[in-house]
């Protein structure tokens, strides 16, 4: 299986597609100039003029699932970026149905004046080419980065660029680590770590992060698998880790769980599985059903960033709720805000009510942990405790806070 490349190199005097084949992707061009040639019925070639950075060329086929509708050869050495066909299926899949049937009523009377043209004039004078329209609203959207950033971003996942970092879980009462929260990481070989809120985004909206989500799951059932072969007192130690709305709309989403899990001998229970209360609004039947399912399995359901998003205390007994985490800025602010104070005991307190596990997030001086713990809430994570880290230092910090039994 090749290595997918983030970009596509082209020599001068290469055909890049050619007319009447099915085309599988677009290109966008970052550098060097390509022509476009239309062969008509009569066997005559019309030349349609050239693109150069900026362009994209080769969209309709992809959009409409045509045969192309001219050859496009490289006039120079050309760089340019890949845009599959199931690249943009998945970025229009969730888009409004009236856009999307514009999109496709413009893109079917274009491909008619082509057919029905003899000659087409790129020159007429007082208006703009299609290149330089391209242009500008490809400058204007910075589509050219996000395009980019996602090739690579495919690269990175087939060639193991991908790392995890592990935040623990901490019992303030006892100090013990109770579990691990784990968050992607992505050593770039040129732009260093790159921050997770600069691709996990980009990633969820390309759909890339199904096939991370999957890596990252079975990554952290080995590390709970070295976890075991050194510390087998620790199997009460579970890891969270983050899915979003795009693993949700995945058909398959529980049985590769399933799967990764069962393959890696792993206890489902020691898997929580992280949410946000927005994907609960966003597909309420089909979310239900799949996290019923994966609570069969043994799985955890944790609700993130909680009381950030539309809260509704209705879902908390409609979906199979185990944990609830305090978002980070009411942990900051409670000491300072008595709405905010009076919210976090609110949380709780129906946490308590409900038999729902309760861990507070951002927690970054002692003053927190100590009010946290006065309120009845045990569990937290934050810079007090520690940063994310590696699973060597996680182990590390397992023998500091969670001894071995010294009791035969």
């Amino acid at each position: 299986m090749d290595t997918p490349k983030a970009e596509k190199i082209f020599k001068a005097g290469d055909t890049i597609m050619s007319q009447g084949e099915m085309g599988a992707c677009a290109y966008f061009i970052q550098e060097g100039r390509v022509k476009i040639v239309l062969e008509k019925s009569d066997g005559n070639l019309l030349d349609m003029g050239t693109r150069g950075p900026g362009s994209i060329i080769g969209e309709m086929a992809i959009v409409d699932n045509q045969p192309r509708s001219a050859t496009i050869q490289a006039l120079e050495p050309c760089k340019l970026l890949e845009i599959t066909k199931e690249d943009f299926a998945r970025s229009v899949k969730g888009a409004n149905p009236i856009v999307r049937l514009i999109s496709q009523v413009i893109l079917m009377r274009y491909r008619d004046i082509l057919r029905r043209s003899e000659a087409l004039s790129m020159d007429a004078p007082g208006i703009r080419s299609a290149e330089e329209s391209e242009r500008e609203y490809a400058e204007q959207i910075n589509v050219v980065e996000s395009i980019k950033l996602a090739n690579e971003f495919k690269v990175a996942i087939a060639r193991k660029q991908l790392l995890l970092h592990y935040q623990p879980i901490y019992s303030i009462s006892s100090g013990r680590i109770l579990g691990v929260e784990a968050l992607m990481r992505w050593q770039h070989p040129e732009r260093g770590l790159v921050p997770p809120d600069e691709f996990i985004p980009l990633a969820e909206d390309s759909g890339l992060i199904i096939e991370a989500s999957r890596w990252a799951l079975g990554e952290v059932c080995a590390m709970l698998g070295r976890l075991d072969a050194q510390r087998p007192d620790l199997q009460d130690l579970f890891v969270s880790i983050n899915m979003s709305a795009t693993d949700f709309e995945e058909r398959n989403f529980v049985e590769k769980f399933k799967e990764i899990v069962s393959e890696s001998n792993i206890s489902a229970k020691r898997i929580h599985i992280e949410i946000t209360e927005r994907l609960l609004l966003k597909q309420p039947t089909d979310v239900k059903a799949t996290l019923d399912r994966c609570r069969e399995l043994g799985a955890k359901i944790v609700i993130d960033d909680f009381g950030t998003g539309y809260s509704s205390l209705s879902y908390l007994h409609r979906y199979p709720i185990d944990t609830l985490k305090i978002d980070r800025s009411f942990v900051s602010d409670m000491r300072h805000d008595k709405s905010v104070l009076g919210l976090v005991k609110s949380i709780v307190t129906i946490s308590e009510n409900m038999e729902i596990n309760i861990i507070a997030e951002g927690v970054e001086e002692a003053e927190e942990a100590k009010l946290l713990g006065q309120l009845n809430c045990d569990a937290a994570q934050g810079f007090y405790f520690s940063r994310p880290v590696a699973e060597t230092a996680v182990f590390e910090l397992l023998e500091l806070s969670n001894p071995k039994s010294t009791s035969s």
